[in-house]
């Protein structure tokens, strides 16, 4: 049955069921701990009590003889704490709990008997005043604010955080994930405590309803030993689990293309087409008891399919992107006994698209119907043994296919990709990948169990001890075909008229064949990190607390052929300290060093493998050459059959015809005994003051520099091996320090104020510096391997890799938001909002190939003695500026929202219109440096440029090289920032 019928079928019960909003979650956690004391005395026996709509019943504990208690698992909420003790004041206080975090909760109670409860209400803050940094934003907040309800909208309002990395996304205007300065895939993703990064590119998969969302915590910063395999940050999501009360949602967000201003279009003029069609996204959720205080279930769905036009790059042909997902999500929550709880989730994902593409593609020859299932699982387990010890256990599985995403045929002709070299790698003719060969699986296993102990003596303080062991299964089956033929022409050049491309294959070295077979298929990766943690959390006095932690993880990682390729282990020691000096909160001061081991990349370890891996044989095309020099224009099919013959004439793959290039993983490229996991060691300063009652600002300093980069190393040294057709020269897989280098700073601020009950404000600056020598990553492939160490020879590192700032470096960010709530009655409430955004530029240079022959086609006129390699390169990477030398333009933007609700008893209507970009700022992105054209002509692609010897000659501009026409200019409608949009949801809630 259709999720549509779900969701009309929800609606109806969402109609009678009456109640007030009631959830819980699951893991991960908060913490609350404090001490209790009368007049700078500590008080032992204290009764405290926690209640919450999102806990089952209440919890009590009672402080210890020095007056310290600790809540070591609670599900995060508004929670009233209640402190009793006989003869003295009553104290309830009020305050938010986040996931994730540790909160600190004192009280003082007065010394006489009297009948008058005290009533404080706590900070309702979601930034965090523990070491760790990190932000919360809850499902409030994000429902009132301009922003956007998806995980990487979310989490781009956090400081430290700049979605700037490769692939920009055309729904959301963003591009992958950066926290402090890490690689994109070295993020880790959490949603209830379940890994859901993809295997690949590690970005998080939409395995959530954003209707279902409770909150979600970046933590960028100080992060505890209970967390690993990651070297940017850490990201919780948490979504609703039911509550004693039924409760439940009905939302349809409506959107439609032509709601939007229309976007330039850079390469015919104009504007790039739209679709005038309205698109709704259906989501429900439903939740409630099935035993009061025993047994909770949650529910929610999630329908869109949309009909949106994009178009394509260079060409910018427009095209229907179709896309039909529907989403489940359910969880059932047990409290078996007070002591002993579980939690069960499940949810799915069926994604059909039409239309897809792997970018950037030149024609619908390219296009892609495919689809992509996704299944996630999990069980939890939460008991209290005793007063001081909680265990936890839990089990996932995550899977995600790929179905018919690629070519349709494995025809010669039909089946075999173009690449145009000179206009950004565009691609033509046929799609990318094969999409009749086998499915592709992604998948993750995981299991933990964590134990938590709590004790507190006069003389130590009291000490928060957690211990856990983890263990972490990143699986990949792929048959990897980089095309339906496995071939690949990658052309001199292409001749475009229009929606028409004619291909230009040059014979003077410029046009390459390129052979990708498969010989053995995969038996699947098995990436496993089994890591062992201790974290001690020591309160030592009112004014210092100390977090002491210790990881251990140690790879375990098989190839697809099922061989190991990684069995390194690696310590990463977490310190810090928090420093309040008048006792109060105030003013909180922290510092901390931490060192994050990153996991082992799926497709970097198994790079070597033969198995589901494509080899590469590449030969210079040396036959007629097709539409050069004038006459009547040869079409895709009549080209590619010309090369063929000629290709086939010769030999074929088999022939003797001599190679350009060659790479047969697990022949002629090896991993050098076992690669270890990427690091980065992390020194952070900070400071946290509260602002009266009402606000709170925090600022942290952070330094980071990374360890053991992925590095192909080739030289004299590492020898040959017989591969392909002979003898070749032999690569091999290690990690390297000594060759790359990437280093982050950053100033992360944020503050929330309360003016009134009426006016909040709130907002985030980053002012950062990502700087080196290696992006380490690309929108294609992901994880790159370095290639510095490969033929030193042949390259200096001053113009081949020099330092400076990197793609993701942003230097200033800047989020401010303010909510002016312009009335409320007792049936009706009305809340402006205003989100300001200023993001500065992405830095970028004049990068080609120098060739490495003084005379085209002459491998005797090499300006670069062979010291005896077997194939020796012929061109090199070429740095003609610095590699920071432009910047994007920088981008503001305006967005404004309003949200209106009407109450019929407990059944709240609302009404949430939304304005993106009310000043319809047409500036260039600055999430589109792919989107970028960044030619650079040389001899090796333009007769009209002199050669020059790198080594010995400085290139001059004019004369050796220069920037290509469209140097500069954004390359496609996406490249522009999102234009002045209208979008709206209607629903109701109780």
């Amino acid at each position: 049955m259709r999720l549509r019928a779900w969701v009309l079928g929800l609606s109806f019960a969402l109609l009678w069921t009456w109640g007030l909003p009631a959830f819980g979650q699951g893991n991960p956690t908060g913490k609350l701990s404090g001490r209790v004391t009368s007049g700078n005395e500590p008080l032992a026996g204290v009764k405290v009590t926690v209640s919450s709509p999102n806990l089952q019943g209440v919890k009590s504990t009672t402080t210890s003889a020095t007056g310290d208690y600790l809540f070591p698992s609670l599900p995060p909420g508004e929670y009233t704490v209640l402190f009793e003790r006989e003869g003295l004041q009553q104290v309830k206080q009020e305050l938010q709990l986040a996931a994730a975090q540790a909160s600190t909760l004192d009280a003082e109670m007065a010394a006489t008997a009297v009948t008058e409860e005290i009533v404080v209400t706590g900070n309702l803050e979601s930034i965090s005043q523990s070491v760790q940094s990190a932000t919360t934003y809850t499902k409030h907040l994000v429902d009132e604010l301009p922003a956007g309800r998806t995980i990487n909208q979310i989490v781009a309002l956090s400081p430290g955080v700049q979605p700037n990395g490769p692939s920009k996304s055309a729904a959301t205007g963003l591009g992958n994930i950066t926290i402090s300065g890490a690689p994109t895939y070295e993020n880790l993703f959490l949603i209830n405590g379940v890994v859901m990064n993809e295997n690949i590119r590690g970005q998080a998969f939409d395995l959530f309803i954003e209707d279902a969302v409770q909150e979600t915590t970046t933590a960028s910063a100080g992060v505890s030993a209970e967390y690993g395999r990651f070297s940017g940050g850490v990201v919780n999501v948490i979504t609703k689990s039911g509550g004693n009360n039924f409760s439940g949602s009905l939302r349809t967000t409506l959107n439609n293309q032509s709601w939007e201003e229309k976007r330039p279009d850079p390469v015919r003029g104009g504007f790039a087409a739209q679709t005038d069609k309205v698109i709704p996204t259906y989501e429900a959720t439903l939740g409630g008891p099935v035993l009061r205080d025993r047994l909770w279930f949650f529910g929610a769905g999630r329908s869109l399919d949309s009909k949106t036009t994009q178009t394509t790059s260079l060409t910018t042909i427009p095209y229907l992107n179709d896309r039909d997902q529907q989403r489940y999500e359910g969880k059932l929550t047990a409290s078996i006994t007070p002591q002993h709880s579980f939690l069960g989730s499940y949810s799915k994902i069926d994604d059909k698209e039409d239309g897809n593409v792997f970018p950037p593609i030149l024609d619908l020859a390219s296009l892609v119907n495919r689809e992509t299932p996704q299944k996630l699982w999990s069980v939890n387990y939460t008991g209290t043994l005793s007063d001081s010890l909680l265990v936890t256990g839990q089990y996932s599985e995550r899977k995600f296919t790929f179905i018919g995403s690629g070519a349709d045929s494995r025809d010669i002709i039909d089946g075999t990709l173009i690449i145009a070299n000179n206009l950004g790698g565009g691609r033509y003719h046929s799609p990318t990948f094969c999409g009749v060969c086998e499915p592709e699986h992604r998948d993750n296993k995981n299991a933990l169990i964590k134990a938590s102990y709590f004790v507190s003596t006069p003389k130590l303080g009291s000490h928060d001890l957690v211990a856990g062991y983890d263990t972490f299964d990143d699986i990949r089956n792929a048959n990897n075909h980089q095309s339906g033929s496995d071939y690949r022409i990658i052309g001199t050049s292409a001749i475009i008229q229009g929606t028409n491309i004619f291909p230009v294959f040059n014979n003077d070295g410029s046009t390459i064949i390129q052979f990708n077979p498969i010989p053995q298929l995969s038996k699947g990766t098995a990436f496993k990190t089994n890591s062992l943690y201790a974290n001690d959390t020591w309160r030592v006095s009112d004014r210092l607390s100390v977090n002491l932690g210790l990881r251990y993880d140690k790879n375990d990682g098989k190839d697809a052929e099922g061989k190991t390729v990684a069995k390194d282990s690696n310590i990463s020691p977490r310190l810090a300290a928090t420093y309040d000096p008048s006792r109060d909160g105030r003013l909180v001061l922290h510092a901390s060093y931490g060192k994050y081991v990153a996991a082992l990349a799926n497709s970097v370890g198994d790079s070597t493998s033969s198995a589901g891996a494509p080899q590469t044989f590449q030969w210079v095309y040396r036959g007629p050459a097709i539409n050069v020099g004038g006459g009547p224009l040869v079409g895709q099919d009549d080209a590619l059959r010309t090369v063929f013959k000629w290709f086939n004439d010769n030999g074929g793959p088999t022939g003797p015809l001599p190679l350009f290039g060659i790479n047969i993983p697990g022949g002629n490229s090896k991993i050098d005994g076992s690669l270890n996991s990427p690091n980065v060691v992390e020194y952070s300063l900070g400071a946290t003051a509260r602002l009266g009652l009402r606000g709170l600002v925090r600022a942290d300093l952070v330094h980071r520099d990374w360890a053991d980069f992925y590095n192909s190393h080739l030289d004299l040294s590492t020898g040959r091996v017989v591969a392909g057709n002979g003898p070749t020269d032999l690569g091999l897989i290690e990690n390297n320090n000594s060759l790359y280098t990437r280093k982050y700073d950053g100033l992360h601020t944020q503050f929330r104020f309360r003016a009134n009950d009426r006016l909040d404000f709130g907002g985030t600056y980053t002012l950062s510096h990502t700087q080196g020598n290696f992006d380490g990553e690309n929108q294609g492939s992901g994880p790159l391997i370095g290639g510095l160490g490969r033929y030193p020879e042949y390259r200096d590192l001053r113009w081949a890799a020099p330092k400076g700032d990197l793609a993701v470096d942003q230097r200033h960010r800047v989020s401010l938001y303010g909510l002016w709530k312009a009335f409320s009655g007792s049936n009706q409430e009305l809340t402006f909002s205003v989100l300001q955004s200023y993001f500065s530029g992405h830095p970028y240079g004049a990068v080609g190939t120098a060739t490495l022959l003084a005379k085209a086609n002459d491998l005797s006129s090499n300006y670069v003695k062979n010291p005896g390699y077997l194939v020796p390169p012929q061109t090199v990477t070429y740095y003609f500026t610095s590699r920071d030398a432009f910047t994007t333009p920088a981008v503001y933007r305006t967005d404004i929202s309003a949200n209106y609700t009407f109450r019929i008893g407990k059944l709240d209507l609302f009404l949430h219109p939304e304005m993106i970009n009310v000043f319809n700022q047409q500036r260039v992105d600055t999430t589109a440096v792919d989107l970028f054209n960044t030619t650079v002509l040389t001899a090796n692609n333009t007769s009209t440029l002199t050669r020059f010897n790198p080594f010995t000659t400085t290139p001059v501009e004019g004369v050796n090289w220069r920037k290509g026409p469209s140097f500069g200019k954004p390359v496609s409608p996406l490249a522009f920032e999102q234009p002045r949009t209208y979008r709206f949801s209607v629903g109701v809630r109780f």
